[in-house]
């Protein structure tokens, strides 16, 4: 904790994605920090900054939520100066999926390490997940129940439906409904469809040999450095599409970890 609370920050007061990357907020940084460090509040340091948890939530709902589209960017720069980011806003141009991901996860693992005793806290966290739950779900793929790799691109031809960033939500949507922080009754069978849909859509032989393998995981995707990665539709179909990467992988045992719990619960209200 010592670290993290030597953690470089934005003018804004979140913690910068790495040094390489100043004054700059990533979507999958969130999960990094933020559900251990409330885990460590809530454990050992009485709560006391339960406050800079929420506030650097806030600033991401701030800056990075699109309104009308109702889904989130991938990176923020608050400096307004690297070659990805918009000058007037300093966001980046698109909506990459396991980012989407990776925020969904950190703010469901943050609410249940958070206590309920700090009401107004957890309620606020609370109202925005589902917001950015329920903005997610309105992009999923209606013939493989799954979510593209640019997420409100789906008339691109070089899109994809992507593993890592699927598992993810079908993740966050069965524990929050588990959690009851959604409605059991209405999100819980549908985020063991995500599951299912990716066993039956992401399960398959591979083509070296007749093991399972897990496909269609993106490799890797960022925001520069400098003039790198420019955060373009195009860039995030250009990097590699591969199998067993345990960015998508580890995700999809999370899932299923979750699935299994989900439907022991369904038993015990029976």
């Amino acid at each position: 904790i010592h670290w993290l609370m030597k953690q470089p920050r934005t003018s804004d007061g979140n913690f910068i994605h790495k040094a390489v990357y100043p004054a700059q907020v990533w979507l999958d940084g969130l999960y990094m920090a933020q559900p251990f460090y409330m885990q460590y509040e809530t454990v050992f340091n009485k709560k006391e900054n339960y406050n800079d948890i929420l506030s650097q939530f806030r600033n991401v709902r701030k800056y990075m939520f699109d309104n009308n589209k109702k889904l989130y960017y991938h990176g923020y720069d608050s400096d307004k100066i690297q070659s990805w980011a918009d000058k007037k806003t300093g966001l980046s141009a698109n909506f990459w999926l396991r980012s989407i991901g990776w925020y969904l996860i950190a703010l469901i693992d943050t609410i249940d390490n958070m206590s309920q005793e700090m009401y107004e806290h957890y309620r606020e966290l609370c109202d925005i997940f589902r917001e950015a739950i329920d903005g997610i779900l309105s992009y999923r793929d209606k013939e493989s129940g799954l979510f593209y790799q640019v997420v409100d691109c789906h008339d691109n031809k070089d899109n994809y439906t992507e593993t890592s960033g699927s598992a993810m939500i079908a993740y966050a949507v069965m524990k929050a409904a588990r959690l009851e922080v959604i409605s059991f009754e209405k999100y819980a069978d549908l985020g063991a469809d995500i599951f299912d849909c990716l066993v039956k859509e992401k399960l398959v032989k591979s083509e070296d040999n007749d093991e399972i393998c897990l496909c269609d995981i993106c490799k890797v995707a960022g925001l520069g450095p400098g003039e790198q990665r420019d955060g373009s539709i195009g860039y995030y179909l250009s990097e590699p599409r591969v199998s067993d990467d345990s960015k998508g992988t580890g995700p999809f045992i999370m899932a299923y970890a979750q699935k299994i719990m989900l439907d022991a619960e369904k038993q015990n209200r029976n």
